[in-house]
């Protein structure tokens, strides 16, 4: 889920919460298409596949490696926090 309903604007979208293998999916497939980039372009990038990355966008299972690079390529970090905690970003 990311912060905002409008998440095809870039200048928009700046963090999504993820608390699911499907959620983690939708804020990859957020991050790489707030970049510009197609699968294959990232696939490429982080030395994957777009069946890979396919796979990882409709929230299935892949390696923790694989997640990482990809927000990492698009420009985004992943931060672990517990549940229900505040958290600000800027």
């Amino acid at each position: 889920m990311s912060n905002t309903p409008h998440a095809s604007d870039p200048m928009r979208v700046r963090w999504y919460r993820a608390r699911s293998l499907p959620a983690l999916g939708d804020a990859v497939r957020g991050a790489r298409e707030v970049r510009g980039l197609t699968q294959d372009q990232l696939a490429d990038m982080i030395g994957s596949s777009r069946p890979t990355l396919s796979r990882l966008e409709r929230g299935q299972a892949v390696s923790a490696g694989t997640v990482l690079d990809a927000l990492a390529r698009c420009g985004y970090e992943v931060v672990v926090v517990p549940r229900g905690a505040q958290v600000s970003v800027s």
